[in-house]
């Protein structure tokens, strides 16, 4: 991809005239390195390959044996997405993933497995093992009626078969039949973890996806944007959107991420492989059906050669257009005022989509726009059967061939644009390594083109948060927000974490304005400006400037020597390697000497708050451990914002540990024990507030339920 860009952008300074007639003009460039590339690609196709499968069941047993469960699951996974339609090793490699089910107490999974392993082409004589998996999952759910239907169907099997040991068979059955039955914990089912959060008032009827208390407005200086039409609440939901187009994203292996649905994404043990590349795999059959008809058709050709990978946002952009085919690729007429009157549809949102603003003139990669755009219209052209076909359509825009490969890839240029500027990376949180603490990674799991969402302006400092359910996003207010406010979202420059240079630079590079938030309009309101020194006047800030002699307060004009300074703080420092003094002691005594000098937010004050909390907590000093914490939850505060994630994780956790503290009696003989239940239960209500805004219903509620468990031992406890 490298070689043709550089091949073709100096060919691109000579275009002119507006996108479709610059791409005609692209497109009748010689293709021939284009052509090559692609032929290239499509001589190495990964293609179904019962070998490539026996090999990594093989690879999937062996990780079986070592109970490396997730790793072995992975493989008997590739080994069924390698396997070729109706083969016996697709139905071989669904009975070793059905067993490996078990283990992990997946048993709905398993069951799923086994179904669709008795639907293939899987050797009768290992088939009663798996109906005695399949009784044992029965068992352990507490089923007895699928339990007894289930040895019913194995032992009839078992009657008109020729099956090696069949009384050994029939006799373990009829003991499982006999098995005292067990209770699944239905708390876990993730059926019930993607219930989407509702619009508390209701949809606005003239914007799709958002709520009835905010609008669309427009002026000169702001373009289109979102203002709130009634006083909101934080918490309140503001969008929630489905995304008109998700592509997954490709891992440094060319590959997906594990466990996703290609087409819906959500979470899936028990999927089912697309017919014919080895890359995508699906809920179920449903999932698989209708991505098939909505695009994958069409580029399934291109997953097996792996142009998808090198395409960056050309792969979301192609499943933008394979959107608009259906209608022909209806456009709505207009200016901004048309948006103001409606915006957004639910059954057909490409219109909407199509209307979204392009920079295409503005950025420094158009080349690599045209370039995409040539190379997906020329795999469609001589890879695929797409433009035979479309021609032959009621609502193709185009009757000559030659007009619609230069329409089509004049969409795919626009559209390219459109999603560089507007498209969100869809990003879903790992599971916890413990079902009561709070996940903390979140992984990119797919591009996402949301147009609604996308009409707010950003800002370095946003009052919206948001977090991804699936293909869904939920947009929530950061705080409380007056009628006729502005929403902002931000862009992923945020001031708590990027200077204010860097973050011009950014929203110039990637979003071509400069940005004048409130907060790059008043270099006042900089983060850097809470890690300066103390003025012993008027409490303020003072910012020592590289290489001066001399620090003067902005406030008063008070006047510090820059070396004293920094020798007072470096004694500091010095005061944690004191060897003779426990760790209490080193950490007051260098808080003391850093209260003088810095800051009262000053970022070094964080970490020692935290720790002095670490050590009280340890001896079971509830009055200065408490003290630490609120000085510590102070500090993040000022500096994380009042509702930021980073404050609810740790007001969650340090409720957590002095629950734990109490189970263990460490804080037991406390003499204000109700005292501090009060204040845990305080920082719990605190900290289900914000997390709200971070994370989706299906681990916030999962939580709840702990967290409620665990108050309640702990009262019991306290009360006897």
């Amino acid at each position: 991809m490298d070689f043709l860009l550089s091949y073709y952008t100096d060919k691109i300074a000579g275009l002119e005239g507006n996108i479709f007639e610059m791409f005609t003009q692209f497109y009748s460039f010689d293709l021939s390195p284009i052509n090559s590339w692609l032929k290239t690609h499509f001589q190495n196709k990964v293609l179904k390959d019962d070998t490539q499968s026996v090999q990594f069941r093989q690879e999937g047993n062996q990780c079986y044996a070592r109970k490396e469960l997730v790793k072995c699951l992975q493989l008997y996974t590739k080994s069924m997405c390698f396997a070729t339609l109706n083969s016996k090793e697709y139905g071989l490699a669904l009975a070793n993933r059905s067993a490996a089910f078990l283990e992990l107490k997946e048993y709905r999974d398993c069951i799923t497995d086994i179904e669709l392993c008795f639907k293939s082409n899987y050797p009768k004589q290992l088939r009663p093992k798996v109906y005695m998996r399949k009784a044992e999952c029965y068992i352990e759910m507490g089923q007895k009626d699928d339990l007894n239907k289930c040895i019913y169907e194995a032992l009839k099997f078992l009657r008109n078969e020729s099956i090696p040991d069949k009384d050994k068979f029939i006799s373990k059955l009829n003991e499982l039949k006999a098995s005292p039955l067990k209770m699944l914990n239905t708390d876990n089912s993730r059926e019930k973890s993607y219930d989407i959060p509702a619009l508390e008032e209701g949809e606005n009827e003239n914007f799709a996806y958002a709520s009835s208390k905010i609008k669309m407005s427009y002026d000169k200086t702001r373009g289109r944007h979102v203002v709130s039409t009634k006083n909101i609440k934080r918490g309140d939901v503001l969008f929630v959107e489905k995304a008109f187009i998700c592509a997954p994203v490709f891992k440094d292996n060319k590959e997906f991420i594990p466990f996703k649905c290609y087409y819906c994404l959500k979470d899936v043990l028990s999927s089912v492989p697309c017919h014919s590349c080895t890359l995508c795999i699906y809920c179920n059959d449903k999932c698989r059906l209708v991505s098939w008809k909505e695009s994958h058709k069409w580029e399934c050709e291109g997953m097996q050669a792996n142009i998808w990978y090198e395409m960056g946002i050309g792969f979301p952009t192609f499943k933008s257009i394979m959107k608009g085919v259906k209608s022909g690729f209806r456009c709505i007429k207009g200016d901004h005022e048309e948006d103001l009157k409606h915006f957004g549809n639910k059954q057909d949102n490409y219109p909407y989509f199509s209307r979204l603003m392009i920079h295409i003139y503005k950025n420094k990669n158009a080349a690599l726009f045209f370039l995409v755009s040539t190379i997906v219209v020329t795999y469609l052209k001589n890879y695929t059967d797409f433009f035979v076909w479309y021609l032959k359509q009621e609502k193709c825009p185009k009757k000559d061939l030659k007009d619609l490969e230069n329409f089509i890839g004049g969409l795919i240029t626009k559209h390219i644009a459109q999603m560089t500027c507007n498209s969100s990376i869809i990003e879903h949180w790992t599971c916890s390594s413990s079902e009561i603490l709070l996940p903390d990674v979140l992984i990119s799991t797919a591009c996402g083109m949301f147009p609604s969402v996308s009409i707010m302006n950003h800002s370095c400092r946003p009052n919206v948060s948001n977090f991804f359910i699936c293909d869904t996003i939920v947009v929530k207010a950061l705080e409380d927000i007056s009628e006729n406010q502005e929403i902002f979202n931000c862009y992923g420059v945020d001031y708590r974490t990027t200077s204010r240079e860097e973050r011009q630079k950014l929203c110039r590079s990637l979003y071509h304005f400069e940005c004048k938030c409130e907060i790059c309009s008043d270099e006042l309101k900089e983060m850097d400006l809470l890690d300066g020194f103390n003025c012993p006047e008027c409490r303020e800030s003072i910012k020592i400037l590289p290489g001066a002699s001399v620090a003067s307060c902005r406030i008063c004009k008070y006047q510090l020597s820059a070396k004293t300074l920094s020798v007072m703080n470096n004694l500091g420092e010095k005061c944690l390697e004191a060897m003779n003094v426990s760790p209490i002691e080193a950490l007051t005594t260098c808080l003391n000497v850093k209260t003088k000098i810095l800051y009262k937010h000053h970022k070094d004050f964080e970490d020692l708050y935290y720790r002095l909390y670490d050590c009280y907590l340890e001896m079971g000093d509830t009055q200065n451990m408490l003290t630490y914490f609120q000085l510590y939850l102070e500090h993040e505060r000022v500096r994380r914002g009042k509702s930021a994630r980073a404050v609810g994780v740790r007001l969650y956790e340090a409720a957590l540990t002095i629950l734990h503290c109490l189970k263990k009696n460490h804080l037991k003989s406390c003499s204000n024990l109700m005292s501090l239940l009060q204040n845990v239960n305080g920082m719990i209500r605190e900290a289900k507030d914000i997390i709200n805004l971070y994370y989706p219903p299906y681990i916030t509620n999962k939580l709840n339920n702990k967290i409620k468990f665990i108050q309640n031992k702990q009262l019991q406890c306290c009360c006897t």
